[in-house]
């Protein structure tokens, strides 16, 4: 009987080894495929991981490169724009310089006078003549009163015009001219009346010796361009000083 449950025993432990070890035997060979199956995405994901970051770096050069061109476009178009201005500021300095040059025809309101010998008073006694420095006169008193162009017998003069006495005749730029003497001035009409009308100014200096001075306001006077070459001969720019050392 003792012997029997002995080896009843010896049976039952030996099966319970024997399931213990089939049992450990299972996990050991269930752990490789699980480590396998977990090792694979790991790898993958830091593949991944690397990818990403490249993508970013990527995207990070090529908003540089948008950025850059966006900066490179804005200063064309700034660059467009100043030009522009500048061409337009330019041809508008062109213009009025060619206006104060008297190279082109001009018009607008201002004043005509007229500048003649009187009618004689007395039988045998000539009236004076008109001379140069008379017209110089009249027009110094309007480029003072702020004439802007002004012709003398259709002749367009500047500030640097000659007009002078030549053999009993006045010239103007060089062209004889003859009475009546007719002085067209562009500017405010009023202001130019004005300063013709100041009691004991110049005006009222040649009526007093026995000319006859008229003027006349006019809304609208055309005047030429001047004609021929009225360039400077003899005056240059002057040089740049020299830079100091």
């Amino acid at each position: 009987m003792v012997r029997a449950r002995v080896a009843r025993w010896s049976v039952a432990v030996a099966l319970f080894l024997a399931a213990v070890g089939f049992v450990g035997v299972v996990q050991l060979h269930s752990r490789q495929p699980l480590r396998q199956a977990t090792d694979l995405p790991t790898w993958r994901l830091q593949e991944l991981a690397v990818l990403v970051r490249q993508q970013e770096a990527a995207r990070r050069l090529l908003e540089v490169e948008v950025e850059a061109l966006r900066r490179q476009i804005s200063g064309y178009e700034t660059a467009i724009s100043e030009g522009r201005g500048a061409t337009e500021v330019m041809a508008r300095e062109l213009a009025q310089f060619r206006m104060v040059l008297g190279l082109v025809p001009v018009e607008g309101p201002g004043v005509v006078v007229v500048v003649a010998e009187a009618r004689p008073v007395h039988v045998g006694v000539l009236p004076p003549e008109v001379q140069a420095q008379d017209l110089i006169g009249l027009a110094n008193e309007l480029w003072s009163a702020g004439a802007e162009a002004m012709s003398i017998n259709g002749i367009r003069v500047l500030a640097t015009t000659g007009v002078r006495q030549e053999d009993g005749a006045i010239s103007v730029g060089g062209t004889p001219v003859a009475a009546p003497y007719r002085i067209a001035a562009i500017g405010n009409p009023a202001a130019l009346q004005a300063a013709l009308a100041i009691r004991g100014g110049f005006v009222e200096g040649l009526r007093s010796v026995g000319l006859r001075v008229e003027v006349h306001a006019r809304d609208r006077l055309r005047l030429p361009a001047r004609a021929g070459d009225a360039g400077f001969h003899h005056a240059r720019p002057q040089a740049p000083p020299p830079a100091r050392p």
